[in-house]
């Protein structure tokens, strides 16, 4: 089993500066090559829906956002369909996305009108190997009963988000990002161990839920604590301090590349981060003008592509 090399407490910050949610920064304490190919986790909630801003559109270059909405329901917003209507903007309870941002995208969220609920979830950020870095862009949105849900034990429950898990794959492609993203459950007394190929050097816990052991050495955290754990050896999971118990796991091959991160892009070297400013500035190189769309659901996957709609191309006129 794997040791636990390092245990922190995430601190918060407000990514889009509306002073109305923090998020906890949950690999904040780590640099960028410690936690490579991940670059990002940010938990947020559970809160009232009212409580949450309406994220109105932003950029990325160069790496994949992947939230993960595990209580709540919202419409996505794109240059591609600037209303968020349709099949491919519903981002349900329970759904991933895997938004490749490649060249050049923009997104936001507008709020479901007939929710009036809770919403929690986490934005993760993986990033793309030199060679993918200005592909085109690509959105997956992996419905909730695509994602396998497997009861390992009577007292274990596992969601898979990306990769694999007891024989069950995700229908999500991370185009040649060695990852697994997987949501763990325990119930009181329950005990998961994650089984870890060799080079899967990265791997990471973070507790949302309850408080629990981890580790060869049975090291305790609690809700708001995140895990590193050493390169060899599998994760051990035990929800054995007296309450329920909810991770989120990250485990992947690090690239091993450049990284060069300012605000929302990321790429390999510090011109290409100037150019991404230039072009997105200009409104000229860093939107493609179709953007392809994959709706994974049990019956199979969808593919759709659309244009950019008329609305946004005015504004850089």
């Amino acid at each position: 089993m794997a040791d636990v090399v390092d245990k922190r407490q995430p601190g918060k910050v407000d990514p889009f500066g509306t002073g109305k949610v923090l998020v906890v920064d949950c690999l904040g304490p780590y640099q960028a090559e410690t936690s490579d190919p991940f670059l990002m986790l940010h938990a947020f909630g559970p809160t009232h829906i009212s409580g949450m801003p309406t994220f109105g559109m932003h950029p990325h270059r160069g790496f994949c956002e992947v939230p993960y909405l595990k209580k709540g329901t919202w419409f996505s917003t794109d240059p591609w369909n600037m209303q968020g209507v349709g099949e491919d903007a519903k981002f349900l309870e329970g759904q991933l996305q895997w938004g490749k941002a490649g060249c050049g995208i923009e997104h936001g969220m507008r709020k479901d009108s007939s929710y009036d609920g809770p919403v929690m979830g986490f934005q993760l950020w993986v990033n793309l190997k030199a060679a993918n870095k200005l592909d085109p862009p690509v959105f997956q949105n992996a419905r909730p009963e695509s994602l396998p849900l497997l009861t390992l034990t009577p007292k274990v429950t596992a969601k898979l988000l990306v990769g694999e898990l007891n024989g069950k794959r995700s229908p999500v492609d991370t185009f040649g990002v060695d990852c697994t993203y997987v949501d763990y459950m325990l119930e009181v007394g329950g005990e998961a161990a994650f089984s870890r190929a060799a080079g899967r050097d990265a791997a990471f816990v973070y507790v949302y839920e309850g408080k629990g052991s981890f580790g060869a050495k049975a090291i305790v955290a609690s809700a708001g604590e995140i895990l590193r754990f050493g390169p060899v050896g599998d994760i051990l999971i035990r929800a054995d301090q007296g309450s329920k118990l909810g991770v989120m796991l990250l485990v992947g091959t690090p690239l091993r590349e450049p990284i060069v991160q300012h605000g929302p892009f990321v790429m390999s070297s510090r011109a290409q981060i100037m150019q991404a400013f230039e072009q997105y500035q200009r409104g000229q190189g860093f939107i493609a003008n179709q953007c392809e769309y994959q709706l994974h659901t049990v019956e199979g996957t969808m593919v759709t592509k659309r244009g950019l709609e008329e609305a946004y191309l005015r504004q850089w006129r």
